[in-house]
């Protein structure tokens, strides 16, 4: 039999920026139009608000590699076709069309009601000074038409701040800026009148919540399985019992343990989403074909079989279970696409479990095992040998506790397994159906703020102390206690709930139907202490909530965590009480509590609290 080259491997590798050939991830240089698109919410979205009678402007916004452009092609072959299959013609001449009038200087399209519908595809395209005349004359669109702008988030405010009446500007955009703060405020995409809706893309997740299971799930399903027949290929290569791309398709599409890894791939990118990275679909895109292909070709393939038919010794770095951490990949490559950072936080092979180590087994390694297993049990004579052998020994770890992790059954730890105690809790506290009662996480989070400002208190303490805000230096042995706050009226909820308390209403934010939803962040709320003052809120990540955890159970991490420290301070600074008048003042010398009061004669006496 021939070595053969699959072409469907190809397409996979065309979302790779590391090659020269890389086109996939960008829609404005896609050359196959027969490739099938994710069915994000956020098209159907579109579709409904593009509709509404007060619409007239739409601002899609966030990070470069959202599919901003291709939401927009996606929009208008859907207004083309309707409910009909959108073929790769109409694909290829939509795309053509938005190319030639994507400048918004003419109607692109129709809605179903008739209203012209004009694109702007891209206002990087245009300087400052053009690009806020271009949102000021689309605010209002010609003939009651409806506009869209793609608008990288930097862009657009500072094209807004280039509109300043100051600068003989109109002022008018200022609308842009301010739906875009509310969204990030309470969750809201529209003005009160309607007429702006502005898409905040860097709330998308690769991972969403529910039975889609966002992007990642999807192309993985697409590429392993659902296009099964493209892999036929591969059965009649004479590599095919060596090549690690084949071995990656078979993990993950098999109809036993593909399902189970495939979850464990898509927890691992909601980790990372929680954990305050912004992964956007081209770098989803790119992570995951890298991935699955372990950077390889089939020439590449076809070359390391030709100087070894047999030879089992290579393949171990390109298992998709070990790419999908960028060893192989360069501080540049990486660079390119920033995801593989933070994916390499919480890569589980630098996590040591005694329980989970305990059960791997060296010799168990799989079909492609990095090294032979005996070669791990040499004698050593030097220095340098130990220091060889230890590294190997690091190295194998780390590929068995990788390959466990997604081929485990049990996905009761898997956060644990990624270094996150707290993550479980953290999870927990968007379940609708959890025990309100249980207060542990709440007294946690508050030990950890407590932690922030310097007080490490033993025991549980039904009252949370704040400090004046300036002994957060954490450098006196004695702090004045500006306030002492009760627990009980402190309450820690999930993103949306936070939003709906700070529009104070019970409706579901848009925002959450707007994009593919993922709760990223929980906040603990601080009811107001005085008159005129409003409820605190701070919010924590999967990272922030692990440390103030971690904090919260003695560790001492001042310097490595400056800047954290710092923000926290900052939002806790807002309770501290500037107008306390008493003549008794509360002390916390250690973990004493003492009192200090001003007798006759301006004698200050302390006693224990």
């Amino acid at each position: 039999m021939p070595l053969e080259v699959n072409k469907h491997v190809q397409r996979i590798r065309r979302y790779h920026p590391f090659d020269v050939g890389a086109s996939e991830a960008i829609y404005e240089h896609q050359k196959d139009w027969n490739q099938s698109l994710f069915p994000v919410v956020t098209l159907d979205y579109l579709k409904d608000v593009i509709e509404r009678p007060a619409t007239r402007t739409i601002v899609l916004t966030g990070d470069a590699g959202h599919g901003k452009t291709s939401l927009c092609a996606s929009l208008l072959a859907w207004l083309k076709v309707g409910p009909e299959t959108v073929t790769a013609e109409v694909r290829k001449a939509v795309s053509g069309e938005l190319f030639k009038a994507g400048d918004a200087s003419r109607p692109v399209s129709r809605t179903h009601g008739g209203r012209p519908l004009y694109i702007l595809k891209d206002l990087s395209e245009h300087s400052l000074q053009s690009g806020a005349c271009k949102l000021v004359e689309l605010l209002d669109p010609p003939d009651e038409g409806v506009a869209i702008i793609c608008a990288n988030e930097g862009q657009l405010r500072k094209c807004v701040a280039e509109d300043d009446p100051e600068k003989g500007g109109t002022g008018r955009t200022k609308v842009l800026v301010e739906t875009l703060a509310a969204g990030i405020a309470r969750g809201q995409v529209s003005d009160a009148e309607g007429r702006v809706v502005v898409i905040n893309l860097n709330y998308q997740s690769v991972a969403a919540e529910g039975p889609a299971g966002g992007i990642i799930h999807w192309a993985l399903k697409q590429w392993t399985t659902t296009q099964w027949t493209r892999w036929k290929t591969c059965e009649t290569c004479d590599a095919r019992n060596v090549c690690p791309i084949l071995a990656n398709r078979n993990e993950l599409g098999d109809q036993t343990h593909g399902p189970r890894r495939r979850d464990a791939i898509r927890d691992v990118f909601a980790a990372v989403e929680r954990s305050g990275a912004v992964v956007t679909t081209r770098q989803a895109l790119s992570v995951t074909s890298y991935m699955l292909t372990g950077g390889l070709s089939c020439e590449n393939v076809h070359a390391r079989y030709q100087r070894s038919h047999s030879d089992r010794s290579w393949q171990a770095p390109h298992l998709y279970h070990q790419a999908l951490f960028g060893d192989r990949l360069t501080q540049q490559q990486r660079r390119q696409v920033p995801t593989f950072f933070a994916l390499r936080k919480l890569d589980p092979g630098k996590v040591s479990r005694r329980q989970v180590d305990d059960r791997l087994d060296p010799e168990a390694a799989g079909a492609f095992p990095p090294a032979d297993a005996e070669s791990y049990l040499q004698k050593v004579r030097t220095t340098r040998d130990v220091q060889k052998q230890a590294e190997r020994l690091r190295g194998l770890y780390a590929f068995l506790r990788r390959a466990d992790f997604f081929d485990s059954g049990d996905s009761t730890d898997r956060f644990a397994r990624m270094g996150l105690q707290a993550g479980d809790d953290f999870v927990r506290i968007q379940d609708e159906n959890r025990d309100r009662a249980d207060t542990r996480v709440r007294d946690r989070f508050l030990k950890g703020l407590e932690a922030v400002q310097g007080i490490h208190r033993a025991g549980s303490n039904p009252d949370f102390l704040i400090l004046d805000p300036a002994f957060f230096a954490h450098r006196a042995r004695a702090a004045v206690i500006s306030r002492r706050v009760s627990s009980k009226r402190v309450e820690v909820v999930d993103q949306i709930t936070q939003w709906q308390e700070e529009a104070g209403t019970d409706a579901a934010p848009e925002m959450q139907h707007a994009v593919e939803w993922l709760n990223r962040a929980i906040y603990i709320r601080i009811p107001a202490l005085a008159p005129g003052q409003g409820t605190v809120s701070v919010e924590a990540d999967l990272l922030r909530f692990e440390l103030l955890t971690r904090w919260a159970a003695g560790l001492r991490s001042e310097v490595q965590h400056e800047a954290e420290i710092r923000g926290l301070s900052g939002a806790l600074a807002e309770l501290a009480d500037s107008s306390n008048k008493d003549e008794e003042i509360q002390v916390l010398v250690g973990n004493v509590m003492r009192k200090l009061m001003i007798d006759v004669g301006d004698k200050i006496r302390s006693v224990r609290a």
